[in-house]
């Protein structure tokens, strides 16, 4: 069921149902990772589930996401940042040394 909350309780059951990240008004936006859309604490989806207990889920229809799968809408998706040669701190292009052993010392049998 649907939850018809005021304002000061729907920012109050934000804070409470969600563990991941602080609320500091309803004006606070999030960035939903799985439908890449951008909502605001007015516009998530609260759902009673009983005994006071509420479920938080995203806006967007068909979407069955919930706070874990939230970011802040400020930070950056890993995808945007990562460059191809993330994992080169220097980026340049290494050149494959060969592999060079150790010399064998010669036994002689007697």
């Amino acid at each position: 069921m649907i939850a018809h909350l005021k304002l000061d309780d729907r920012l109050s059951v934000l804070r409470v149902e969600d563990r991941f990240r602080t609320w500091r008004s309803l004006d606070d936006e999030r960035l939903c990772i799985s439908c890449k859309r951008k909502f605001n604490g007015r516009q998530v989806e609260i759902r009673r589930v009983g005994s006071g207990k509420y479920q938080l889920r995203c806006p967007t229809d068909g979407c069955n996401s919930g706070p874990h799968l939230w970011i802040y809408a400020t930070t950056p998706l890993v995808s945007h940042v990562v460059k191809s040669d993330w994992w080169d701190p220097a980026g340049k292009k290494h050149k494959r040394r060969a592999l060079v052993t150790a010399p064998r010392a010669c036994r002689q049998r007697i």
